[in-house]
C-alpha cells in the first residue's frame, strides 16, 4: 500500500480534535481487518505481534504517535503513517460499504501519491482527493451514504481539508434526507407484497368454497337417495353397513367443516395484518414528513447565521500577524511534583520489616481499616515494597492508603504528583523526582503518583522502572475512575501489583480525631529489614500455572515480579490466613485475568470462591471481587 502521509495541517487537526476522539474514531474499525491492522499497527511491551488481545494497546500506541509533542520519532514515523492511513481506509470502506466504485477511489490516490519517484514524492494527489469526495457527494444523491460520514470521513482523513472539499461536504444529502427516501423506495415493494399476500388469500377462500360445494352436492345426493327398505328378514350385515357409511360421511363433513373454519380464521387474521402495516405506513410517511420539514428550517436558519457570521468578519478588521524568528511552543498539561504535607509528629525510626509492618497498620486503623484486615494488607504492601518497590492502588479510599503508606515508610522525604489529563510527556519524572526529594540522608524516599490512569502508561512506566531502580525511591501510584481514564493493562503488573482498596474491610464509623504517623526506613533491601521471620516456601510452580492460564499470553517480567512478591510474604509471614497464594491472587491474578478477559467460569473455577489453596480459609476480599463481578457461584 503506498499511502498518503497526513499533511502538518492534517497532523494539527487530528491534534486539536483530542485523545478521545481519536480513540473513538480508532475504535469504529470494527470490520474483519485484524490480522491487517496487527500488521501494521505499532507494537507494545506484553503482547505477541499477531495476538488479537493487543489491538486496544496497539491503537493507543498509534494514538500517542499523534499527539505526542514533536511527533513521532523518525523512525516509526513512516510506520506510524502507514498505520493511520489503513486505519483511515478501513473506516471508509466499513462505514461507506455501498458506495459504488470506493476502493478504485481510493487506489487512485494511493497510486497518485507516487512515492516510488522521489522526484515527485511532495506533490499532493489534490485532483484524487477532489475526485473521491465528489463522488460520495453524488452517491449521497443515490442514498448511497449520506453527509454526516462523509464529514467525519474529512475530518480524520491525512488529507488537507481544502475549500472545495468543505463545499462538496456540506452540500452532501444528509443522513434524515437519505433515510427519508430509502424508506420511499421501498414502499412500492412493501405494497406488492401485500397485494400478493391478498390474491394468496383469495385463492385459498375460493378453495375451500369449492370443497364446500362438493361436500354440499354429496349430501344432497344421500339425501335424494331412496330409503332403503329393511325386510324383518334383512340381515344385520346390511343394516351395519348403511349406518358405516352414514358416519363416514358425517366425519368427512366435520373434517372440511374444522378446515373452512381455519381458512376463514387465517384468512381475517392477515387481513388485519395488512390493515396495521397500511396504518404504520401511514405514519411513518407523516413521521417523514415531520422530519424533514423540521430539518429544512435547521438548517435555513443555521445558513442564516453563517451569512450574519460572514458579515460582521467583513466590518472587522484586524492587524496583520506578526512574524517572529521564535519557535511555537504547543502547550501540554505538565506534572507538577510538590511536596507532601509534614506532620509536627516525630518520625519513627524503622529498623525492621517488623517494625514497618506495624506502623503501617496503625495508619490503616486510623484511616478506619478493621483488624485484623490492616495488619494483613499491611504485610501485603511491605512486601510489594520491598520487591518491586511499586504498587498500585483503586477504590474510593486509594489516595487516603497512598499517602499514610509513604508517610509511614518515607517520613520526610516524599513528595506527590498528579497525571492531568492529556498529560504525554514523562521524560524528566525520574529526575525531577530526585531533585525534589533533595538529600535523603540515607532514608528511602516515596513518590505518591496519583491517577496514574489519566495517561497511556506506557509514558510513565519506563520513567517509573528507571526511578526505582536508580533511586531508594517507594513509587505509590493510584489509579482514577472515571471517563477520561485509560484502561487497566498488564503493564501496571511488570512493576507491582494492583490492590483494589474497596473489597477491604472499612469501618463505617472510624475512630474520631485518629491521627497517621511518621516513619522512616533506611533501606527496601528484605534481609536487611529481617523479613525471614519463616521457613515456609512459596508454591511457585503452582503460582506460575495460574499466570500462565491464559495460553494466548505469556509475560515473564510479571511471573518474576510476582513470584518475587509471594515469596518475600511467605516468609514474612507467620499465619496461614490468608496464605501467600490468596494475597498474590488478590494483588497479580485477579487484576490479571480481568484484563487478560479469562472467562468468568475459568476465573471461578481456579479461585474457587475465595479459597484458591486453603482448606479452611475463604479469603473475603476475593469473594467479593466474584460477587461485584457477578461470577461466583454459590
Amino acid at each position: 500500500m503506498t499511502q498518503q502521509s497526513p499533511t502538518s495541517q492534517a497532523v494539527e487537526r487530528l491534534r486539536a480534535l483530542g485523545d478521545r476522539e481519536l480513540l473513538a474514531f480508532f475504535n469504529e474499525v470494527t470490520s474483519k481487518t485484524s490480522r491487517e491492522l496487527l500488521r501494521v499497527l505499532p507494537s507494545v511491551d506484553g503482547f505477541r505481534k499477531d495476538s488479537a488481545a493487543s489491538l486496544p494497546k496497539r491503537k493507543q500506541a498509534l494514538l500517542h504517535h499523534f499527539l505526542k509533542k514533536g511527533g513521532a520519532p523518525k523512525a516509526n514515523k513512516e510506520r506510524a503513517d502507514l498505520a493511520y492511513y489503513y486505519l483511515w481506509r478501513a473506516w471508509a470502506e466499513q462505514h461507506l460499504k455501498d458506495v459504488e466504485g470506493l476502493a478504485a477511489l481510493l487506489d487512485a490516490i494511493e497510486n497518485a501519491t507516487a512515492k516510488d519517484h522521489p522526484q515527485v514524492v511532495t506533490e499532493k494527489p489534490q485532483a484524487e482527493i477532489e475526485a473521491l469526495f465528489r463522488s460520495l457527494h453524488e452517491q449521497s444523491f443515490l442514498n448511497n451514504c449520506a453527509a454526516e460520514t462523509i464529514t467525519r470521513l474529512l475530518q480524520f482523513s491525512p488529507f488537507e481539508t481544502t475549500d472545495t472539499l468543505e463545499r462538496l461536504v456540506s452540500s452532501a444529502k444528509p443522513l434524515v434526507a437519505v433515510e427519508r427516501d430509502r424508506e420511499l423506495s421501498i414502499l412500492p415493494k412493501r405494497m406488492q407484497g401485500y397485494e400478493e399476500l391478498l390474491k394468496s388469500l383469495h385463492r385459498d377462500v375460493e378453495r375451500s368454497s369449492g370443497e364446500v360445494a362438493r361436500l354440499a352436492e354429496t349430501v344432497t345426493g344421500l339425501l335424494a337417495r331412496p330409503a332403503p327398505v329393511v325386510e324383518e328378514s334383512a340381515s344385520r350385515h346390511a343394516l351395519e353397513t348403511v349406518l358405516a357409511e352414514l358416519a363416514a360421511v358425517r366425519k368427512e363433513l366435520e373434517t372440511h367443516g374444522e378446515a373452512v373454519a381455519r381458512v376463514s380464521a387465517a384468512a381475517d387474521g392477515r387481513l388485519k395484518a395488512v390493515e396495521r402495516s397500511v396504518a404504520d405506513l401511514e405514519a411513518l410517511w407523516s413521521d417523514i414528513e415531520d422530519r424533514a420539514t423540521k430539518h429544512t428550517e435547521e438548517l435555513q436558519q443555521r445558513l442564516t447565521e453563517i451569512a450574519e457570521r460572514v458579515g460582521q468578519l467583513g466590518q472587522n478588521t484586524s492587524p496583520a500577524p506578526v512574524q517572529t524568528d521564535s519557535l511555537s511552543v504547543a502547550s501540554t498539561p505538565s506534572l507538577r511534583i510538590v511536596p507532601l504535607a509534614q506532620r509536627p509528629d516525630p518520625i519513627k525510626a524503622l529498623a525492621t520489616g517488623t517494625e514497618a509492618a506495624a506502623l503501617l497498620t496503625s495508619n490503616y486503623a486510623a484511616l478506619g481499616l478493621k483488624s485484623p484486615g490492616a495488619a494483613i494488607f499491611a504485610e501485603e504492601v511491605l512486601a510489594a515494597a520491598v520487591t518491586g518497590r511499586v504498587l498500585f492502588l483503586k477504590g474510593s479510599f486509594s489516595t487516603e492508603l497512598a499517602r499514610a503508606t509513604a508517610m509511614a515508610l518515607a517520613g520526610n522525604h516524599m513528595v506527590r504528583a498528579r497525571v492531568p489529563v492529556g498529560f504525554v510527556d514523562a521524560a524528566t519524572l525520574d529526575t525531577d523526582v530526585v531533585a525534589a526529594l533533595g538529600k535523603q540522608d540515607g532514608m528511602i524516599g516515596a513518590l505518591v503518583l496519583e491517577r496514574v490512569n489519566n495517561a497511556p502508561f506506557e509514558l510513565l512506566g519506563d520513567v517509573i522502572a528507571d526511578l526505582v531502580r536508580d533511586a531508594s525511591v517507594l513509587v505509590v501510584a493510584t489509579l482514577a475512575d472515571g471517563v477520561s481514564t485509560f484502561p487497566e493493562q498488564p503493564l501496571y503488573l511488570q512493576l507491582g501489583p494492583v490492590f483494589d482498596a474497596d473489597v477491604l474491610d472499612w469501618s463505617i464509623f472510624p475512630k474520631a480525631n485518629a491521627t497517621v504517623s511518621a516513619g522512616a526506613l533506611a533501606s527496601l533491601d528484605p534481609k536487611a529489614l529481617l523479613m525471614q521471620l519463616s521457613r515456609g516456601k512459596a508454591q511457585t510452580e503452582e503460582l506460575l500455572r495460574l499466570l500462565r492460564r491464559d495460553r494466548s499470553l505469556r509475560n515473564p517480567r510479571i511471573e518474576r515480579t510476582a513470584t518475587a512478591f509471594m515469596s518475600t510474604l511467605e516468609g514474612f509471614r507467620t499465619s496461614n490466613a490468608p496464605t501467600s497464594l490468596q494475597s498474590t491472587a488478590y494483588g497479580w491474578l485477579w487484576p490479571l485475568w480481568r484484563m487478560t478477559g479469562l472467562a468468568s467460569e475459568d476465573i471461578e473455577e481456579e479461585l474457587d470462591g475465595g479459597r484458591i489453596d486453603s482448606e479452611g480459609h475463604v479469603d473475603t476480599r476475593l469473594q467479593l471481587l466474584l460477587d461485584l463481578a457477578g461470577i461466583r457461584r454459590e
